[in-house]
């Protein structure tokens, strides 16, 4: 491909990896977003898991005329983070990025990422705003982030506990790789949270980038890894988080105080998304969602809790719960689901982000 348009070589070459396993019906459309990317020098690194479908003809075929593109087929899969652990061995870029299969990337988004990091040699990752599409690639909400261009790195980690979003996106994210280090993805343990393992340890000794601008978008549809219930994906936040504490005080022993109070935040953050789950079944019992527009994932999804799924969500909120506020609520929630007087519990599904808000009110 030729070089028209493109922006000015910064002298910084940008890996970008794209890990994928049989997603040939979006493959071909990300690709063409990834190949678009004004920035240069680039390498596009796909590493395809043995998929089954048409990705391998897809990407031979992209890799015989783009000269930027590296193919590596895996002759068995090797699962997940491992493949991403693949992609930062073997890439060669001092900057690296990890684009998926099936989204669209705006084609200044490797530029803007990578102005930010040029910028701040303290910053070790920079990710910006990003759309949520559906499978039809309709979009039907985002993410938009009121954070400082940079953040210092504890300050993002707690931050990101607290309120279980983070500003930091695997498919969307620019790393430094001196920043990251001997830093990779957790291969053992649950995939749902997985990536804030190395975001975290990255942001103990980095500052934090952010560009406020929608610059990709991350699609939704019935193969994501991410479209489980809620119960199943604050299941994973808990058992990473804790592996990710016992880390953190490993190489920070006198962080005992700070710890304590983030395995704080996480049960807090764990017990409301459970609560918000509950009052998702009982919106879903009364007929479904009361407006067209679809808000969040987990509404997308549809997800419906069977009578041992629910039980199973309460007896877990009854672990979860400390202090008065959540003692009540839970009180009251179960009330209202035991006598089917779910209204109330509906209409608090149309303002989870005022109260997402509240649990990073100071």
């Amino acid at each position: 491909m030729g070089d028209r348009g493109r922006a000015p070589v910064s002298g910084v070459l940008v890996s970008i990896c794209v890990p994928t396993y049989n997603r040939a019906d979006y493959l071909v459309e990300s690709l063409a977003t990834i190949t678009a990317q004004t920035y240069a020098p680039l390498e596009i690194l796909i590493a395809d898991n043995a998929s089954t479908d048409a990705t391998e003809s897809i990407c031979r075929a992209l890799a015989a005329r783009d000269p930027r593109v590296r193919y590596v087929r895996h002759p068995r899969n090797i699962g997940l983070y491992e493949n991403h652990n693949f992609c930062i061995e073997e890439s060669r870029g001092d900057y690296l990025c990890f684009f998926h299969d099936d989204d669209r990337y705006a084609p200044d988004v490797v530029a803007e990422n990578v102005a930010v990091l040029d910028a701040h040699p303290s910053v070790g990752i920079v990710c910006s705003d990003w759309d949520l599409m559906d499978e039809t690639g309709q979009r039907f909400g985002g993410r938009r982030f009121a954070v400082s261009p940079v953040t210092r790195g504890l300050d993002y980690v707690e931050r990101t506990i607290a309120s279980g979003r983070s500003s930091i996106c695997c498919p969307g994210t620019l790393i430094r790789r001196a920043a990251l280090g001997k830093v990779r993805f957790p291969e053992s343990g649950p995939i749902g949270f997985g990536d804030f393992l190395v975001w975290f340890e990255v942001a103990e000794r980095a500052d934090v980038g952010h560009v406020r601008r929608t610059l990709w978008s991350y699609r939704q549809h019935a193969r994501s890894l991410s479209r489980r219930p809620l119960h199943a994906m604050a299941s994973d936040y808990l058992e990473n988080l804790e592996t990710y504490f016992a880390g953190h005080l490993a190489r920070w022993p006198a962080h005992a105080d700070r710890v304590a109070r983030w395995r704080r935040l996480a049960r807090r953050y764990a017990f409301w998304t459970l609560i918000y789950e509950l009052c998702l079944h009982a919106r879903r019992e009364r007929g479904g969602p009361p407006r067209s527009r679809v808000r969040s994932i987990f509404e997308l999804a549809d997800f419906a809790l069977s009578p041992d799924d629910v039980a199973r969500v309460r007896a877990t909120l009854h672990r979860l719960r400390r202090g008065p506020m959540q003692r009540v609520v839970l009180l009251l929630v179960e009330s209202l689901v035991d006598t089917g007087l779910t209204a109330p519990l509906a209409w608090a599904t149309r303002h989870t982000e005022r109260f997402r808000a509240r649990l990073v009110a100071p």
